[in-house]
């Protein structure tokens, strides 16, 4: 190779890396800031008490994840991007949805029938407006009555295109009424086969039932 070729492959490349070295920092400047461009974090604020009545947490994306809220904000059940009316009134509670946006689970205290007092914890099953598993105490509004009880149920079959509004088969009921712890055990149907149980004058029992409901096994024996 002669002299000069060498020189002018010598000068090329020194063209070459000074190009590179503007064209990276030109970039700089012509090209967005990722750091400036992306939305910032609002800072994080502290309250000592807040009055609301109802709040929302979202994703990033907007979709709703948590909802806090009273009575009259409390949202109806969405199933299968459908709403529905809920069972019974809520004084105030926490609905969680899954990734699909629909509720999956939650806890609140509401008023039942003749003003009965109530609060639990549910977590429902996907698609279907089924309680999966509950913890849930009731109590009189005199007092003289009360329970407080974990329940599991069933879940339905997923209906194609649809969902069906009745509610799973109750299978394992697991509470102390009025003094008297019980565990029942029923089978797909709903039918009580097993119970188990201390009453109130501290008398433990063991009852097996027929689908008909006829008791034909029993501790201690009858």
């Amino acid at each position: 190779m002669s002299r000069e070729n060498a020189k002018s492959r010598s000068n090329l490349l020194l063209w070459a890396l000074v190009a590179g070295a503007w064209g990276m920092s030109a970039a700089q400047w012509l090209l967005p800031d990722a750091k400036a461009t992306a939305t910032p974090a609002a800072a994080p604020q502290s309250f000592g008490e807040i009055n609301v009545e109802r709040i929302n947490i979202v994703d990033a994306s907007g979709k709703t994840r948590l909802v806090i809220a009273n009575s009259e904000r409390f949202p109806d059940p969405v199933i299968r991007g459908k709403a529905y009316p809920r069972s019974i009134r809520t004084t105030a509670g926490m609905v969680f949805y899954d990734e699909d946006g629909e509720e999956t689970g939650g806890l609140a205290t509401m008023t039942g029938p003749n003003g009965a007092r109530m609060a639990g914890t549910i977590f429902d099953y996907n698609h279907q407006p089924t309680d999966g598993i509950g913890l849930m105490k009731t109590e009189s509004a005199d007092g003289k009555s009360w329970m407080a009880g974990l329940t599991i149920a069933d879940r339905l079959p997923y209906a194609p295109g649809g969902i069906s509004t009745s509610e799973g088969v109750s299978r394992i009921v697991l509470a102390n009424r009025n003094q008297e712890a019980s565990l029942v055990i029923a089978d797909t149907t709903g039918r009580t086969r097993i119970r188990i149980g201390v009453d109130a004058n501290d008398v433990p029992k063991l009852e097996i039932l027929d689908a008909d409901g006829t008791v034909v096994g029993s501790l201690p024996q009858r």
